[in-house]
This record gives C-alpha cells, sequence and structure tokens, in this order.
C-alpha cells in the first residue's frame, strides 16, 4: 500500500551530506541520492515556499503524488520532509527528531534534496524513498491497450514470494506470481480489459507480512491527468473516524453490489489495539513481535473465521484512507471479497486499521 508523509516545519537547512550522515550513524546506511527525487523536491518546494510561520497551500500531498507518477518513481513507502528556515545552521541539531519517524523495517535507500528561495526564507524538501523492488524499467504512466508490460526487476534482501496484482477497469483484481529461482522479480501485465485505468501493484512478502512495494496507475487508451486531484469536502460528515470509514466502505460495496458487512465489536477492538501499536512504533505492519498477525490476534480474541483480511493506512482523514485502500489493487480487493460478513475500525492519529472476516464463531 502508497504511504506519504508530508510536514511542514521551522527548522534550518538541510544537507545530503547531513541527512546522509545522521541515518549512517543511527544504523539506517547512507541512501543514494536521486536525481529524479531532486527534481520531484525542486518542485515541490517550489509549490510550498513562503514565509516561515505561515501556513503552506493545501493539496501538497496531491501534487507530492503528481510529481512521483510523472517521473514514473512508483514505489510505495515515501517520506516528503518540508522545511521553511532563514539560515543554514544548526540543522543537524533537529535532525534526529526530523528523522526519528522512519521505520527501521523500510529504511530509505535514495534520496533527493532541493532548496527554494521566496519571500525572503529558504524552503527546503527532503524526499526519502525505500525501494524494495528495483525494476529494470519504470512502471508505464501510459499504455495502449491489449498491449503488455513486463515487471522485472531485483529484491531487496528481506522481501521473498514476490507477486504482481492488477486492477483493471473492469473485472476482478487479478494475481499471478512473480518469483524467479535467482530472486528476481518477473511478471508480464496485460492491458486486456479495454480502455481505462488500470491499478499494478507489487507486492512481496516479508518478516512483517505482506509488504506493498511498488504501485501504479496506468491510464491505458485514456488521458492520464494533466494536474493534481486534491480532493475537497468534509470526508466524514462530523463522524467519528472509524464510523465514517464503515460508511465510506459500505457504500463501496454497495457501488460492487456486494452486501454491506456488520461492525463486530470484539473485531474493532483488536482493530484499535493494533492501530495505537502502529501507531507507536511509526510503522506500518500486519505482523508486529508482540501480537503476531491478524489471524494471531483475532484468535488471542477466542475467534474463528472462514475468511480474514487487513488494510492497513496512514492518512489525513477516513476519505484519505479509503482513496488509499482504493489505489491499492489488494486494499481495493480485500474490500471487495464476497465471503466477508463483518468488519472492525480502528483510528490512532493518522493510523487507520481495517480488520475484515468472514462468518466469525
Amino acid at each position: 500500500m502508497f504511504v506519504a508523509l508530508l510536514t511542514v516545519l521551522t527548522l534550518h537547512a538541510p544537507t545530503v551530506d547531513s541527512v546522509g550522515a545522521w541515518l549512517s550513524a543511527h544504523g539506517w546506511g547512507r541512501p543514494a541520492r536521486s536525481a529524479a527525487l531532486d527534481a520531484v523536491a525542486a518542485d515541490l518546494a517550489a509549490r510550498l515556499a513562503g514565509p516561515v510561520g505561515e501556513p503552506p497551500p493545501a493539496g501538497g500531498r496531491a501534487h507530492l503524488d503528481f510529481l512521483l507518477a510523472e517521473a514514473g518513481i512508483t514505489d510505495a513507502r515515501v517520506e516528503a520532509l518540508t522545511v521553511r528556515h532563514r539560515d543554514a545552521g544548526g540543522f543537524e541539531a533537529r535532525l534526529p527528531g526530523l528523522l526519528g519517524r522512519l521505520d527501521r523495517r523500510q529504511p530509505p535507500t535514495h534520496l533527493g534534496l532541493a532548496t527554494r528561495a521566496a519571500d525572503g526564507a529558504l524552503t527546503s524538501t527532503v524526499v526519502l524513498v525505500h525501494r524494495g523492488a528495483t525494476l529494470d524499467a519504470p512502471l508505464p504512466r501510459r499504455a495502449a491497450p491489449d498491449t503488455t508490460v513486463a515487471v522485472r526487476g531485483a529484491l531487496r534482501r528481506g522481501y521473498f514470494a514476490p507477486r504482481v496484482l492488477v486492477a483493471p477497469p473492469r473485472g476482478p483484481v487479478r494475481e499471478q506470481p512473480a518469483r524467479t529461482p535467482s530472486r528476481r522479480l518477473d511478471a508480464t501485465v496485460a492491458f486486456d480489459a479495454g480502455p481505462g485505468v488500470y491499478g499494478v501493484e507489487v507486492v512481496a512478502d516479508s518478516a512483517a507480512g505482506p509488504v506493498v512495494l511498488h504501485n501504479a496507475r496506468v491510464y491505458v487508451g485514456v488521458a492520464p491527468p494533466a494536474l493534481p486531484v486534491v480532493r475537497v469536502g468534509p470526508a466524514s460528515d462530523g463522524a467519528a473516524p472509524a464510523e465514517a470509514l464503515a460508511t465510506l466502505i459500505a457504500r463501496f460495496r454497495q457501488s460492487r453490489g456486494l452486501r454491506p458487512l456488520a461492525w463486530h465489536p470484539a473485531l474493532a477492538d483488536i482493530a484499535r489495539a493494533h492501530a495505537r501499536d502502529l501507531a507507536r512504533a511509526g510503522t506500518l505492519a500486519h505482523t508486529l513481535p508482540d501480537t503476531g498477525s491478524l489471524v494471531t490476534r483475532v484468535r488471542a480474541r477466542g475467534l474463528h473465521a472462514r475468511w480474514v483480511a487487513e488494510n492497513l493506512a496512514v492518512a489525513d482523514d477516513p476519505g484519505a484512507a479509503l482513496a488509499a485502500f482504493l489505489r491499492s489493487p489488494g486494499h481495493a480487493r480485500n474490500l471487495a471479497l464476497p465471503g466477508l460478513s463483518h468488519l472492525g475500525i480502528g483510528v490512532a492519529g493518522r493510523y487507520y486499521v481495517v480488520a475484515l472476516v468472514g462468518a466469525p464463531q
């Protein structure tokens, strides 16, 4: 699943050397600098430039997503940190707090940096990417109907059993294994369901459960958006986040001709506890050392179910959480599983957990 973090703070200017040195000194390794990420950082810094203390313009997250897609960067784990400052000193003293939110299970492997001067202040953006699979060629932004694209690349250590999921504009999500004996990624995606927007996702297993490594939207026979698409208006109509997201999921299932899911209080307790654990750890993971997987957590409550699935997201509101799920073929498929009967949702800050089961006993 795609997770992008956008923060604006009043700090001093970052440098590639200071960021890389801090990460290396604290056991993260030193990310490789990327010209493509430099360009994304420069565009984002230009958009968010302004006086120190003034709030940034709306739509920064959507703008980041658009820039990444246009640059052919489809990695699912991206952190964008934008800083407004007046001088170049003192950044190193604040760097640990700025980067302390990074997930040790998915450390940054690539980095981009840019600074923009405007209105008597400097605005610097650092873009950090965890590249769990290095693709031989980027996933395309555009394609013609009835064509295919090869998805090949090298898996980073710690990932195994890769597969590719495709969500066509019509029909169910398709999944195919992409593992080779040499631990490479190899699959062929067919755009054979007519024109429209196809979701293409690379997923692999890890010690923390399944992890989305790449997530792309391919515009087949239709034009991609020329500008970022910014969602406006209230997402929850004043309802509590968990209740609001449950309503949005019910509407989504109704649009697919599926029955609504009943709320399960015990399942909601499980989801809330997992959301709190994720928020404390600052990570997205289906499996944690102390609590195990969703199956483990469900069984620990004395529940047994025929179907078990879990969706995770970091989002600003319930609408953004659902949008993140629907951009991911695997997460969208989970929401549309016909055998589901109950759900429970937990929210802790920006961490959303949706636990889904069928026929609990």
